[in-house]
């Protein structure tokens, strides 16, 4: 019987180092930013990370108040599926809103 041999037998592991930097509400002990080495092929990944390694991050922000940038540029469309590769800096921005509701008289 003939051994199985993984794909690793013939490619090297690469780790893979994402920097996600936080926003102010999600900072701890003034770590404003934190290396991410789990493979992850895009955003919506990255974020299930997160998810399990920051406190709270599940409870306090739901899918439709983050936005993100990758190497400075911002990810207007279907944020989720953007791709990342190793090396990239991923910043989490929170969406604003606020203010008080305009009277249906004034619409």
């Amino acid at each position: 019987m003939a051994a199985r041999v993984g794909f690793g037998a013939f490619w090297p592991s690469v780790v893979m180092s994402i920097t996600v930097r936080l926003p102010t509400t999600l900072q701890t002990s003034g770590q404003d930013s934190l290396t991410i080495t789990e493979p992850v092929e895009n955003i919506a990944e990255l974020v299930r990370v997160l998810r399990r390694q920051l406190p709270g991050f599940p409870a306090q922000w739901d899918d439709s108040m983050l936005n993100f940038s990758v190497n400075d540029e911002v990810v207007l469309h279907r944020a989720e599926e953007r791709v990342l590769a190793s090396g990239d800096v991923v910043e989490i921005i929170l969406a604003l809103s606020g203010g008080t509701p305009v009277p249906r008289s004034v619409c």
